[in-house]
């Protein structure tokens, strides 16, 4: 008889059988007496094939019970993307104390605030801004990234509140900065504007906060050539009072001013170009990132100064950067002090000439990077591929259709000119060359060097909008999403990160 009842249990078992869909193993779940058991089946729900939104009532179900079981149920919600998940979650927060185990409180409400954020719950903005106030750092760091992820204005005033907190840790408040660039709401500027400035605990914020101000787009144009021009006096006592120097104050204007490009800078930017100070490397720093951004925004009225600093600059460096914005403003004005850079003094003081005449001259130039080649065989390396980039030249002059099949070329360098000429000589309807180009795989220094100019490129020819924006986006994205960790191409994928932001808010009109 024993027996019998062993047989008939194990029958049974067999007829309820394991669960086969996504609410099979949710249903699983409410039934299981042990905590672990109904996080593992949980888990088993996230993996299972079938209709995830089956699922979400007996979920729904679970975030009444222990935080393990609330965070697991959490997460699964978040992933599943159904909207009648939204009320339940904000209920399983708890703003309390956590009871006896705090630890699992916390995660539980770190996990929700998380989900709200992937359901992109604007009704769960207040209960967020209570937790961006949170003592679990872990619990306000994901409510900060949910209120970004949610993207709706009436978060900018926890956001703000929290990256102006002297107290909060630097990360959370980087990843505010962050947060306010993804709302892109206006109110959000004058921390932004302070925050490209301030450091906390040896962390500078620069870098989150040129990119947010760069979210935000043309309202921030206006402060901060304030600061450039040396007009935001409440700004400039405080860098007095705390040791900030002025130099760095118009260095970072400069620099996040080239990248919102506005035409207003230019004669703010001209100026700085023959900026001043007692600290070498502070009066470099202002200089280089005049001359960068004048070559972004193409500002042709800054083709003499900027020659003639390159011809009394002694800093190699320094003068490969004045050449750099040369040719991107790509006005062949500037060739005779190109020329005359290229022929006298050291390598290191002569080759960012050269180079540059290489991706802005013609036949003339050619006949002084080839004479270069004669006589400084030591440097045939770098002088090879001027030469290809002046043999194209030499090919396709000024035919754009001539130039834009030569965005696929063999030759990197060939490819940044080409960039470059499209840039110039194209519009729109080159977007897509520009943006297959920019894609293309990266494995050298060259390669790297033509992704950049083909983004520069890309960025000109859509300045203006352009067919197909968020298609020229959702590339860049793939790209960025591809080389996530790949350290060598990152700074020039911030480029990519940048325009993909400015062509998805112009595709949103």
């Amino acid at each position: 008889m024993r027996h019998a009842l062993v047989a008939l249990g194990i029958a049974c078992a067999a007829c309820q059988g394991t669960p086969k869909d996504a609410a099979g193993w949710a249903r699983a779940a409410t039934r299981r007496n042990r905590v672990q058991e109904k996080v593992e089946a949980v888990e088993q729900a996230r993996k299972a094939p079938g209709d995830k939104k089956a699922a979400v009532p007996d979920l729904v179900l679970l975030l009444k019970d222990v935080p393990k079981v609330r965070a697991a149920a959490a997460v699964a919600l978040g992933e599943f993307q159904d909207p009648s998940a939204v009320a339940p979650l904000v209920a399983a927060v708890d703003l309390g104390g956590g009871g006896d185990r705090p630890a699992e409180t916390n995660d539980a409400n770190r996990q929700i605030a998380a989900a709200l954020g992937a359901l992109r719950a604007r009704e769960a903005v207040p209960l967020l801004a209570k937790l961006t106030r949170s003592r679990d750092g872990f619990t306000q760091v994901a409510a900060v990234d949910a209120l970004g992820d949610i993207g709706d204005p009436s978060g900018v005033e926890a956001l703000v509140a929290v990256a102006s907190d002297a107290e909060t840790e630097p990360f959370t408040v980087k990843k505010a900065l962050l947060a306010l660039g993804k709302i892109g709401d206006p109110r959000a500027g004058p921390v932004i504007l302070q925050m490209l400035f301030r450091e906390r605990r040896g962390a500078s914020f620069f870098p989150e906060a040129a990119f947010a101000a760069y979210e935000i787009g043309p309202p921030m144009a206006g402060p901060l050539l304030a600061v450039l021009r040396g007009e935001d006096a409440e700004l400039g006592a405080w860098a007095r009072a705390n040791g900030v120097i002025e130099g760095a104050l118009y260095a970072k204007a400069a620099q996040v001013l080239g990248d919102l490009g506005d035409a207003r800078a230019g004669p703010a930017l001209v100026r700085r170009l023959s900026y001043a100070d007692r600290m070498a490397d502070v009066q470099v720093l202002v200089r280089a990132y005049a001359a960068e951004s004048l070559g972004r925004l193409r500002a042709r009225e800054a083709v003499k100064p900027i020659g003639d600093m390159l011809l009394r600059e002694k800093d190699p460096d320094l003068r490969d950067r004045y050449c750099d914005a040369l040719v991107r403003i790509g006005d062949r004005a500037a060739l005779p002090v190109l020329s005359k850079a290229a022929r006298g003094g050291s390598w290191e003081a002569r080759s960012g000439a050269l180079a540059a005449l290489s991706q802005l001259g013609g036949d003339a130039e050619a006949g002084i990077v080839e004479a270069a080649r004669r006589s400084d065989a030591a440097h045939a390396a770098e002088l090879g591929p001027m030469a290809a980039r002046l043999a194209a030249a030499r090919e396709c002059r000024s035919d754009l259709a001539c130039w834009t099949r030569k965005l696929a070329d063999p030759k990197a360098a060939v490819r940044d000119r080409a960039a470059l000429e499209v840039g110039r000589l194209g519009g729109p309807a080159q977007a897509a060359a520009l943006a297959s180009a920019a894609v293309l795989p990266v494995e050298t220094d060259a390669d790297l060097a033509a992704r950049w100019y083909a983004l520069l490129a890309l960025d000109w020819v859509t300045a203006r909008g352009a067919p197909g924006a968020l298609v020229v986006a959702e590339q860049l994205d793939t790209l960025l999403d591809r080389e996530r960790n790949r350290n060598f191409t990152a700074k020039v994928n911030e480029d990519a990160k940048r325009l993909a932001v400015r062509l998805r808010r112009q595709s949103r009109g």
